[in-house]
């Protein structure tokens, strides 16, 4: 929710915005250059500058055959060996600068693609809704922003104006040299059909197994990822990373694909790197016949001898270069698919809520899969009352929280605030009446005054103290070792579950919103910590609408309305007495929950004895 409010708070900026991706087309070049969006001018004059230099690079050829002709003349005409020398030499000169000019310019297009696709994609991320990630892993999507992103900006930087150079040159060098001789221009290139036949067989069945290829990397990036998240459990229970089935057996099967891989193709490869290599062996004989024949000028003949193997070599750079096309192909379409998801509707009406109370009328919810969480509910939760839902787990309690700041969309039905649907009200309008606080509280690696102000970028360093203060989290704050300019670590690796929590709370504190929705906040907290997240909690729901979910129902025992779900539905509804002496599932839940109680207490005092005892 954090990273839904800052987006639509503060919106990530990209200075012009591309034009319209087809999803339909993104594995070829089309894919790659609606990617490229606004850097197309950067990475056409790169190209642009690359067939430049590279056709510049071939000109000291054609002098070196008009000079060796100039100084084996009798006599030898000296003068014209200078000036073709002098143009061989300004031919270097501007090979080299048009390359480091295309170098500069594809690696400035590179890095501002870099940056623009990765805001373009974290901007989408905050616009999507909830249910966009229930079908996505982290490992996939960390593969879309980093690993694909990463591959367009290296092709873009290194590849592809090459790519283009090496495509146009060999066509401007044949048309050259078939005007000086078609024979000998042909025989240049005379094993290109059999080198490109040799590796068009090679390349058949790649694109399938370069899916299968993305799709274990993709298994690699979720076991990695799901292996450092657990590491403390692995470390407890003595496994290693070869033992963890997910991330070993991923990365077997990475060595297994790139041995069958070399297998299949690595002799196709040398054959044709061995054809690409082989024109001499007809230029040679070939134009030695037709010299000795006077068909052929010696200036021609050493003219196709030097240049005749350039234009192959060129053939193995344009292979080179469309190979990468079809590799990074893939991530060009995943990286659209993230692009073109559809948003978070919207608000159109602009309604503004008339209180700041919260109503269901009807509401269903279901998953992408199919499978409905909520069927018909109904219940208000007043202005400035505390409402509870209860129920056993998988009851719907976390969906309903999650569909009032439209993380989740109702598939029927309304969920109302101040008697006006949500989905009428601006984004930004909704989020600013509500604080939300999850049981599991994420906590952005940064310093403890970084994540307070999540909730408020301009709160001053008194605010902090203040709202750190009610939610009694200020003196293990000012205990950590630079206070509250702390750096607590990934997740809040520093802090125990209840500091973390009570963190959570001063965060919504210092937000000051007025409907409060708590999310099973103390579900994971140990007594202690219990009683001061209760005391932040008391200080938090005053003068607030609040809707709590909580599974100890002594905590909403006192609660002004109670609503009890099961399987979705709302079984019943009222004063925790009232349904104490009507409703079933409830006389059944709090049973549970005195029963738990009776057994803490009997732990306890074990506990305690066996400290008197020992």
């Amino acid at each position: 929710m954090t990273t839904a409010v800052e987006t639509h708070g503060h919106a990530l900026s990209v200075p012009t915005e591309p034009p319209p991706i087809d999803a339909h087309r993104m594995e070829g070049m089309r894919g790659l250059f609606a990617l490229m969006g606004t850097q197309r001018p950067l990475v056409i004059g790169a190209s642009l500058s690359a067939v430049l230099g590279v056709a510049a690079g071939l000109a000291p050829f054609f002098f070196l055959a008009h000079m060796a002709t100039a100084i084996f003349a009798t006599p030898p005409r000296l003068d014209e060996v200078r000036t073709l020398a002098l143009a061989s030499v300004g031919a270097v000169a501007l090979r080299y600068v048009m390359s480091g000019l295309a170098t500069v310019l594809a690696h400035v297009a590179a890095f501002r693609l870099l940056h623009e696709l990765r805001m373009r994609l974290a901007r989408k991320l905050g616009d999507v809704p909830l249910s966009f990630f229930a079908t996505r892993t982290t490992g996939e999507l960390k593969r879309v922003m980093m690993d694909d992103v990463n591959q367009i900006e290296a092709f873009v930087a290194h590849n592809f104006p090459d790519g283009v150079a090496a495509f146009a040159v060999p066509l401007l060098t044949a048309a050259a040299l078939v005007s000086v001789d078609y024979r000998m221009a042909l025989a240049s290139i005379a094993a290109a059909p059999v080198a490109v036949l040799v590796m068009s067989l090679a390349l058949r069945g790649t694109e399938e197994q370069y899916r299968t290829w993305q799709a274990t990397q993709d298994r690699t990036n979720n076991g990695l990822l799901e292996y450092l998240r657990g590491i403390h459990v692995i470390k407890t229970f003595g496994l290693t990373a070869k033992s963890f089935g997910d991330l070993a057996q991923s990365i077997e099967e990475n060595t297994r694909w790139m041995e069958r891989f070399m297998r299949r193709h690595g002799r196709a490869y040398g054959a044709f790197h061995a054809l690409i290599g082989s024109s001499l062996v007809v230029l040679v004989p070939m134009g030695g016949h037709l010299y000795l024949a006077g068909s052929l000028a010696l200036p021609d003949l050493v003219l196709f001898l030097v240049l005749g193997p350039q234009l192959l070599t060129s053939l193995m750079r344009v292979m080179f270069a469309w190979g990468n096309v079809k590799r990074i192909g893939e991530g060009n379409a995943r990286i659209a698919r993230v692009l073109l998801a559809p948003d978070l509707v919207e608000a159109t009406k602009k309604a503004q809520p008339l209180h700041h109370g919260l109503a269901f009328r009807g509401v269903g919810f279901r998953y992408t899969d199919g499978n409905e969480a909520l069927r018909g509910v109904s219940f208000e939760a007043g202005a400035g009352k505390v409402t509870a839902l209860v129920g056993p787990s998988g009851a719907g309690k976390t969906t309903i929280a999650r569909l009032v700041p439209r993380l989740w969309e109702a598939t029927s039905g309304r969920v109302e605030m101040g008697g006006v649907d949500v989905n009428e009200i601006p984004l930004d309008a909704l989020l600013e009446r509500l604080s939300v606080v999850f049981q599991d509280v994420f906590l952005f690696h940064g310093t403890v005054k970084d994540n307070l102000r999540l909730a408020k970028p301009d709160a001053t360093d008194e605010e902090l103290v203040a709202a750190c203060k009610a939610a009694r989290a200020h003196g293990f704050v000012e205990a950590l070792p630079d206070g509250y300019d702390t750096w607590i670590g990934e997740r809040g690796a520093r802090l125990s579950g209840g500091e973390k929590q009570r963190l959570s709370i001063a965060r919504a504190l210092l937000k000051d919103a007025p409907i409060l929705i708590l999310d099973e906040a103390t579900a994971f907290a140990d007594p202690e910590n219990e009683a001061l997240i209760q005391e932040g909690l008391a200080t938090l729901c005053q003068a607030r609408t609040v809707l709590v979910i909580a599974h100890r129902l002594s905590t909403v025992a006192s609660a002004d309305h109670i609503v009890v779900l099961d399987a979705g539905e709302v079984v019943d509804q009222g004063p925790h007495e009232a349904l104490l002496g009507r409703c079933g599932l409830y006389q059944e839940l709090w049973a549970r929950h005195a029963e738990a109680r009776d057994w803490s207490l009997h732990v306890r005092g074990l506990r305690a004895a066996e400290g008197v005892l020992s």
